[in-house]
């Protein structure tokens, strides 16, 4: 599982490039990610949440006063969370900002702790620019959702699905693969919104709301006043 979010380049490759130089000297100074904490991994965690991009970060700071944090990796902006509530453990972690050739490292990293969980989900925002679609777009927020084989009869939620030719990268990429290939629940969701920085979005709140993510969800008005969102 070490190849997920690496970049290989064939074996066959025989020019010198101007950049291979720095790029071997680099490797060489720079080591593996690790956590910043010395921490107990909880095995009886129930739900795991990656939440991907600065959007969802801030949405996480607004509700932090149900959270605990349990441990960082600051070189990815990765943090950790565990929301206390009496019927389950669950356990949030925020990422953004971070070099997509490292996801394999930091799926590595959070594998322990999604290893045995019940339901795994994660949530990507990228900007509307880059969702593919042959049809009309009106809207300014489209949710679509990748499910594992394991989850599409037993999913709650009616996400449709990702449309080709429109792609999911990075950390969730890996942690989707990964659930796929071990035959367990997985649910990757790629939201598209017009402004990625912007935390007043009335869609992406209730759903974040449903998951049970994060209740502190402000109740003014959305800058998206004409959004026909349907998921």
């Amino acid at each position: 599982m070490s190849l997920f979010g690496e970049v290989a380049e064939p074996n066959s490759r025989n020019i010198w490039e101007d950049w291979d130089e720095i790029i071997n000297e680099s490797d060489d100074s720079n080591s593996k990610l690790q956590w910043d904490n010395q921490v107990e991994i909880n095995k009886t965690i129930d739900s795991f949440y990656l939440l991907d991009g600065k959007y969802l970060k801030q949405f996480v700071n607004t509700t932090s006063q149900h959270l605990q944090l349990v441990n960082t990796v600051k070189e990815v902006n990765l943090y950790l969370y565990e929301i206390h509530t009496h019927n389950h453990n669950k356990y949030i972690c925020t990422i953004m900002d971070y070099n997509l050739i490292l996801s394999s490292e930091v799926v590595q990293l959070l594998h322990p702790y999604f290893e045995f969980c019940k339901n795994v989900l994660t949530i990507q925002c990228i900007s509307m620019s880059e969702y593919r679609t042959n049809q009309l777009n009106t809207q300014a927020c489209v949710i679509r959702g990748i499910y594992t084989s394991k989850a599409l009869n037993t999913s709650e939620l009616d996400i449709p699905k990702l449309e080709q030719p429109n792609i999911l990268s990075g950390v969730p990429a890996g942690i989707i693969t990964l659930r796929e290939h071990l035959d367990q629940i997985g649910i990757a969701l790629i939201c598209y919104i017009e402004y990625t920085e912007d935390y007043q979005i009335e869609e992406l709140q209730k759903l974040l709301h449903t998951l049970e993510i994060g209740s502190n969800i402000q109740k003014g008005p959305s800058i998206f006043l004409s959004s026909n969102l349907y998921i």
